[in-house]
């Protein structure tokens, strides 16, 4: 409820700022002369962004199982969207997608090694796309956001940190075995859970699935480097959409689809250092402070609003509505021998 609720202020406070900036007429009459062509074009890396993410989830699932097919995991993938906007640090979208795989047929231990496999996948990809403003434009952002510092060390801190417990959810088992008795733990004392000992020992065969599948990737070397470029074309193709947004209002300068990329690598890792939904407020703030230096003034709201919109409105409203239509059926699949 408080995600919900922070949202819809946050979404609230930025229409309100937008009209009454521009008011309504300015704004329908901004939004009148942007350029369709460019503006399509924004969709397409939006949702570019989501078939690559269902490729990527595909290909790591067909390396442990036989029988997903790719709309399956093209839901998953957009049910994830959703509840990886509602939750703080996107936390919400796994558990989810691991309860939609299950019912794809998949074990939750598999399942499980699928998502935190894909999860340390981005981050590194995420990691390293966001050291692409600081090696092709340091000197340039840093005269002219004096935060950029500062700003960018908040953010790879947090992202290294997050890719830290994930690697070590995936190498150590007797870690995350301690990790998951604590929590069982703590779920009897707040009476929720009535008996640790069986619902322990129930989930030791599901971490013996989980510990095999993920060492199973490391004998599948070519599909991780596969799914890591996929990762990093997809990220590009969401970075690409504040470039088709300054197409469509009319800016070009030549070289600008370069820093706009980098700024949105930027960004991004900012903003996913924020404890709210969808980094909520971070995500932006930090347009705001970086984008002036690509949009007019009287523009660059109204491009923060468009860039939010198709970037995390978009995703969040399509992923509830793939989660509506979606049927509850259990597949046979065949999990892939060693």
């Amino acid at each position: 409820m408080f995600n919900l609720i922070s949202l819809l202020l946050i979404a609230g406070l930025l229409w309100g700022v937008v009209v009454g900036n521009q008011g309504i007429g300015g704004l329908l009459d901004r939004w009148g002369s942007l350029d369709l062509r460019w503006m399509i074009a924004a969709v397409a890396c939006v949702v570019g962004f989501w078939v690559l993410e269902a490729l990527a989830l595909h290909w790591l699932v067909s390396c442990l199982y036989q029988g997903v097919p790719f709309h399956s995991n093209m839901r998953t993938a957009m049910i994830g969207q959703l509840y990886a906007a509602l939750t703080p640090f996107s936390t919400g979208g796994q558990p989810v997608q691991l309860i939609y795989m299950h019912r794809d047929g998949l074990d939750t231990g598999g399942g499980a090694s699928v998502l935190i496999v894909k999860s340390i996948l981005y981050q590194i990809g995420l990691i390293l796309m966001a050291l692409l403003p600081i090696v092709t434009a340091y000197r340039f952002f840093q005269n002219q956001v004096p935060a950029f510092g500062w700003m960018a060390g908040l953010g790879f801190g947090v992202n290294l940190l997050v890719t830290a417990g994930m690697l070590l959810l995936a190498v150590y088992p007797r870690a995350t075995r301690r990790m998951y008795a604590f929590g069982v733990k703590a779920l009897h004392f707040f009476r929720i859970v009535r008996d640790v000992d069986a619902t322990i020992t129930k989930a030791q065969t599901q971490f013996d699935i989980y510990y095999e599948s993920t060492l199973r990737y490391e004998k599948k070397r070519g599909a991780l480097l596969g799914v890591l470029a996929i990762t990093f074309v997809q990220l590009l193709s969401l970075y690409l959409v504040p470039y088709a947004i300054y197409r469509a209002f009319g800016y070009h300068e030549p070289g600008t689809v370069i820093r706009i990329v980098s700024a949105v690598a930027f960004v991004t890792i900012v903003s996913a250092s924020v404890p709210l939904p969808g980094g909520s407020g971070g995500a932006e703030g930090s347009f705001l402070l970086i984008f002036a230096l690509f949009f007019r003034q009287p523009d660059l709201l109204i491009a923060m609003l468009l860039w939010r919109l198709l970037t995390y409105y978009f995703g969040m409203i399509t992923g509830a509505l793939v989660m509506l239509v979606s049927r509850k059926r259990q597949r046979a699949v065949v999990r892939l021998p060693l």
